[in-house]
């Protein structure tokens, strides 16, 4: 009878255990974490992928513009909190559109033309924070700037080369 409570009990906990594992499975397509409940609530309600895109393209321009007045203000802790949203956000995005259903083709194609379009209007202002922010200070947005331009090649080959354009010898 001992032996049947502990058999039991390690197969409640085995199955709490494997529950437990599934609930934790990150989601990559969730926002960053640093937004306010505005942002929050502005992208979420956007259920079109094209609105929903666009309205995280328009929300990460304004943290980049607000980072580069802070850059300009010499506040530099609070210009790298946004250059990082920046980048979390254009992430998301891209995210966000690679997930769409083949169903979706012109919605992916038009949210990755887009994508494209804000990270070129944009790279003028990054780089004058690599530029601008202190070396010491800038290491950590180096390696998600580099992602974000990485995103625009990327998305620039999808769109016009199907793909296949771009590879890892060019």
């Amino acid at each position: 009878m001992p032996s049947k409570t502990i058999f039991n009990l390690l197969l409640i906990f085995a199955l709490v255990s494997l529950v437990s594992g599934q609930d934790k499975k990150p989601d990559d397509r969730a926002l960053p974490r640093q937004l306010n409940e505005n942002e929050v609530q502005g992208i979420i309600k956007q259920t079109n992928p094209r609105s929903h895109v666009e309205t995280t393209l328009k929300m990460s321009d304004a943290r980049l513009a607000n980072a580069m007045k802070n850059i300009q203000a010499n506040e530099f802790d609070i210009a790298i909190t946004d250059v990082d949203v920046y980048a979390s956000l254009v992430i998301y995005a891209n995210d966000y559109t690679r997930k769409l259903p083949d169903s979706q083709i012109k919605d992916r194609n038009h949210c990755l033309k887009k994508i494209e379009q804000a990270i070129f209007k944009q790279s003028r202002n990054l780089d004058t924070v690599n530029r601008d922010v202190p070396f010491l200070v800038r290491e950590p947005i180096i390696e998600k700037i580099n992602d974000v331009k990485k995103i625009r090649l990327r998305a620039l080959d999808d769109v016009l080369g199907g793909g296949k354009f771009i590879n890892s010898t060019n």
